[in-house]
């Protein structure tokens, strides 16, 4: 069992994180645990305690439950892996740490960054609780059909870091996962070593593997056309990677649903 955390609000990103959600739990056996942090408003008083604060803050979770309620009504219907939403007031980045570092989720999901440039995917990425993060991370940008998987094999450090990811999330799903790899010029033997061998583990776990060649993985290459035929695409990052790197250059075009794997 897959357990996923949403992290949810009142906006269009969060219903589509909740769609998404719901939709890859109709291809693997998964739990989904929604959580919306309502973070106090400027009128409430930063300090004090007392039965005035807590009357606030059960205002404020009040209000939160009910406006969480009529975004997720239709989804709580139609998607039975769902559960009850959880309403927490506080700093949403304390809250979703506290979660993670004390409930054992498998998978992480919410809107991506916006816009989704490399300098605000590299500012979020380096905030406190993805850097604490230990388990991967799916981004969205737009909703899309998952009819196929890229796992994105630049390297054999990103292939090594994917493959234990892509095969407990995966394992026994029949829709078809593609190892990307550059063209033969662009990579050694040490990746194609390591890409034929995540294959044959997928293949074991009941994937159903190919291995594609991407031009477009190359130095300079655009992510944007060779992505948008797929429902997921998996990428493994550095967790202090640079700002004017590459990949956050490549990454920034990517508009399917993003599972990154961090190292």
């Amino acid at each position: 069992m897959i357990k996923t955390l949403v992290a949810i609000e009142v906006d269009l990103a969060s219903s589509m994180a909740i769609r998404y959600a719901c939709q890859l739990g109709n291809l693997i056996n998964m739990e989904i645990y929604p959580v919306y942090v309502k973070e106090p408003p400027p009128e409430v008083p930063t300090t004090g305690v007392g039965w005035v604060r807590r009357t606030w803050e059960r205002e404020i979770v009040a209000a939160g439950k009910e406006e969480i309620r009529e975004m997720l009504a239709s989804e709580m219907e139609s998607c039975p892996m769902l559960q009850e939403p959880r309403v927490i007031y506080g700093d949403r980045e304390y809250e979703l740490l506290k979660i993670v570092e004390h409930e054992p989720f498998d998978l992480y999901v919410e809107g991506a960054p916006y816009p989704f440039t490399p300098a605000n995917i590299h500012q979020r990425l380096h905030h406190k609780f993805y850097q604490h993060l230990g388990t991967p991370l799916i981004w969205l940008r737009l909703l899309r059909k998952i009819n196929q998987m890229l796992v994105v094999c630049q390297d054999p450090a990103a292939g090594k870091a994917l493959l234990p990811a892509v095969r407990k999330l995966w394992a026994g799903c029949p829709t078809p996962v593609h190892l990307g790899v550059p063209p033969p010029a662009g990579y050694g033997e040490d990746l194609r070593r390591e890409v034929m061998a995540a294959r044959e583990e997928l293949e074991a776990a009941g994937c159903q593997v190919a291995v594609k060649e991407i031009p477009a993985l190359a130095a300079g290459g655009s992510a944007s056309e060779v992505t948008k035929n797929y429902g997921l695409v998996a990428v493994s990052l550095e967790r202090e990677i640079k700002k004017e790197g590459p990949q956050l250059q490549w990454l920034s075009q990517v508009k399917s649903p993003l599972m990154l794997v961090l190292r």
